[in-house]
């Protein structure tokens, strides 16, 4: 599969986004459009969405802050994963793990020394995963009442810890497609905060 990676931090496609987390509004317990439009705000307020598209689909995505919200955004050589979401029919392909070294390499790429992300703690693909290159910070229970994991790690050093998997072109290259096949993992799905 060749998947488009790009990285919208002006604003651009605010209704495409919205719609897509509306779309798995269930996954990410939006309880309304409402809901999904304030997600897409935030993330274009404090920093970005990365998205992921297969051909003109929008298949998945990733919205974060620059700094920590828990900090007023102050510090901002942090970048903070807020937001993942991923279509049903892409959950059990390379395409999550794909997006998280994306996501990463677009944070070193900003000048981002350090991140941090968040994964529900009844995830266990999730929190395994992240425990290979981040470290585990706390355990907290989000805005919406949910039991989240929080992970932090320096950013050059995760995307060492992953270089086995091939990064996506960076948007700077003049060729922002990547090629990746298939393979049977569960990925993770979610919004904190």
């Amino acid at each position: 599969m060749t998947y488009l990676f790009q990285n919208f931090s002006n604003g651009e496609r605010r209704e495409e986004i919205t719609d897509f987390l509306f779309t798995i509004k269930e996954e990410l317990r939006l309880p309304d459009r409402k809901s999904a439009e304030k997600v897409t705000n935030l993330c274009y307020e404090h920093g970005g969405v990365i998205a992921i598209y297969d051909g003109n689909l929008l298949c998945a995505l990733s919205g974060y802050f620059i700094g920590d919200p828990q900090y007023d955004f102050v510090n901002t050589d942090m970048g903070f994963m807020y937001v993942a979401g991923i279509l049903p029919e892409y959950r059990r392909t390379r395409l999550f793990l794909l997006g998280l070294v994306y996501t990463l390499n677009e944070f070193h790429q900003m000048g981002l020394r350090t991140f941090r992300l968040q994964a529900e703690a009844s995830n266990p693909y999730t929190n395994r995963l992240y425990a290979r290159f981040a470290n585990l910070t706390g355990q907290h229970r989000t805005l919406r009442g949910i039991v989240a994991n929080s992970y932090e790690g320096n950013t050059e050093q995760a995307l060492e810890s992953l270089n086995h998997v091939k990064r996506p072109l960076s948007p700077t290259k003049k060729e922002p497609i990547h090629k990746i096949s298939s393979n049977s993992q569960n990925h993770m799905l979610g919004l904190m905060g």
